[in-house]
Formats: C-alpha cells, structure tokens, sequence
C-alpha cells in the first residue's frame, strides 16, 4: 500500500512539474493596458524632443490609463538604456519600448526581457529584427532620407560639395535616411553634388560641433552639411558662424521648431524636416495598448483605433507609420507650436 501511494504522489508530482510555468518566465501578460506598467526609454533625456515625445504619451495615458515610466539616459547612451531595459525587466513591466541608440547593442536585453514575459516594441529608433514585436516610425525612412535631401539639393542647385554630421554611427533609423540620400544623389539630375564625407557627433553637442568644425576646415569648397538630428543641426549652424563660413555654407537636416524657430526666422537655415514628436508619442501609446490587449501582434494588415488619430494599420515588419514628414520653413513654424511642448 505504501509503494502505491510513494508511486501515485511521484505521478502527481510529475503532472504539476508539466504544467508549472518555465523557470525565468514572467507572470501572464495582461489583457488591458490599464494593469500594466509601461517601460518607454527614450535616447536620452535631456533632448526637448524626447520630452515632446513624453507630453504626447502622457496624452494617451490619461485617456487610456496604465503605469507610464519614461525613462532613460541624459544623454544617448547605449549602457543607460541597457540598464533600463533590465530595470524594467526586474519591475515586471508588461511592456518596454525604446528608441534605441545601438539597435544590435540593446538587443539581448530585450531578447531577455520578451523571454521573462514583457511585450517588446520600439519607436523612432527601430532595433535589431527579431528582438521586437512592433516598431512606430514617424514616417517612411525614404520620405524622410528624400525630404532632408530636397531641402539640401534646391539650396545648392544641385551642385557642390556637401558633408555629413549624423547621430550614432549606429543608429539604424538615421542610417537607413542617408541610405535614401544616397540613393538621391545617384539620380542623374544630382550629378553636380558631391558627398565627401560623413562624420558622426553621437547626438551630443561638443561632439558635432567638432566634427563640422573639422569637416569645414578639411574641405575649403564645401558648400552645405547636412545634419540629420536637430542637435547636429544646431552645432553645425555654430560652427559654419565661428569659422566665418556661414555665407557659403548651408545647413539642413533635421530640426525642432521649440528650440530652432529662430535659425529659420533669420536665415541661418533654409528649411529643415521633422514630424510631430507628441504625436509620435500618442501613437506609441496607443499602439502599445493594442499590442497589450493582444488586438495586433506585428502581422501586416492588422488593425487599432488611435484615439484623435483615427484607425491605425500594421505594415510591413510589423511597422507602424505616423504620417508625412514636415517642411518647416519661417513661414510655417510658429504653427506647430502644441506638437513641442514638454510635459511640466
């Protein structure tokens, strides 16, 4: 009789270990974003982008609900968002999303934080394929590439030699915008213009100050830089201004208006290109709570209602889409003011 029971409990014990959940794994994903604390890492913190970005998910949360950190590193800093990412792993976040500086760097936390239990998603910096479920552009890579390149090409007529100041080297996002301008500059109608070389300042001002100051000074005939990232831009304009270049030289790239209206209004800039981060933001939020509620998965075709923003649809690579680029010119700017406030 004893052995029966010592054998009976040994089956019993067998059929829970079978059914008990897998060691590492997190606890079950909720069915509404409103149980759920969000983990959104932005590039860096210090960037009044990034804050638009927070104002506009701040938007979505009061209407939607859910736990919001949003949190990152001062500056853009693969380490730091690193080290959130496993932060909001250790927290149980039901969600991270990022806006990566190294798309393949960030990637094995990530990995790690989906195997523990959380959704994974990234917005305006897209990281390495496999290590997310759903990625919120601002617009199309090409639109945006293609946009800067416009500004850049009519400014110079087409003819001259141009220099670039990036972000990271390895920020997939901006990569894949000078990808597309490489593709512009092989159109026929560009063969007077001429790319000397591309320099990179980290999304750090110092830094892309020195590398236009040293792009300038390498070659004497430069005619434009093209900065795509507003704090390149703004280090650019300075140091074309404290190299007595500025009559010669023409920036472009991207901008924010909060802080760059003024390059616009008295010329130091022609145009420069960008899209609304506070709606970037609502979207991201939106979409986070449909990938939460399992209503879309990443599947292309796929579709969410986002709040103001109307019905959203899942395309390719599970990406999902703002809008448009804008054109920001003197005449324009100062009507885009609400799309760059900060959240006090």
């Amino acid at each position: 009789m004893t052995a029966r029971r010592t054998a009976l409990t040994a089956v019993l014990l067998m059929l829970l270990g079978a059914c008990a959940p897998a060691s590492g794994t997190g606890p079950a994903a909720p069915k509404s974003i409103r149980d759920c604390n969000l983990t959104m890492i932005p590039k860096s913190t210090d960037n009044p982008y990034f804050a638009a970005v927070h104002t506009g998910m701040a938007d979505a949360q009061r209407e939607l609900g859910g736990e919001l950190s949003f949190v990152g590193p001062a500056a853009g800093d693969v380490t730091g968002q690193i080290q959130r990412i496993q932060s909001g792993r250790q927290r149980g976040s039901c969600l991270i999303g990022l806006s990566a500086v190294d798309s393949s760097a960030v990637a094995p936390a990530l990995r790690a934080a989906r195997d523990h239990g959380a959704k994974i998603m990234a917005w305006d910096g897209d990281v390495a394929a496999g290590a997310r479920g759903i990625f919120v552009n601002m617009a199309s890579t090409g639109a945006i590439g293609r946009a800067q390149f416009d500004i850049l090409a009519g400014a110079l007529h087409r003819t001259g030699q141009f220099g670039i100041v990036s972000s990271q080297a390895t920020a997939e996002v901006t990569n894949k915008w000078i990808a597309a301008m490489h593709a512009e500059l092989a159109r026929p109608e560009n063969k007077g213009m001429k790319l000397v070389k591309t320099s990179y300042g980290d999304d750090d001002a110092k830094k892309s100050y020195d590398a236009a100051v040293a792009l300038i000074r390498a070659y004497p005939d430069l005619r434009g830089i093209m900065a795509p990232t507003p704090i390149a831009l703004e280090a650019s304009v300075k140091a074309a201004a404290d190299l007595g270049a500025a009559h010669r030289i023409v920036v472009t790239g991207l901008g924010n208006p909060s802080a760059d209206a003024q390059l616009l209004r008295n010329g130091q800039v022609p145009a420069y290109v960008l899209w609304s981060p506070r709606e970037l933001g609502y979207l991201a939020y939106y979409a986070a709570a449909a990938y939460i509620a399992g209503k879309i998965t990443g599947r292309q075709g796929e579709s969410f209602p986002a709040g103001h923003l109307g019905s959203r649809t899942v395309g390719a690579d599970g990406e999902i889409v703002l809008g448009d680029p804008i054109t920001f010119t003197k005449h324009n700017v100062g009507d885009y003011t609400h799309d760059f406030q900060a959240t006090e």
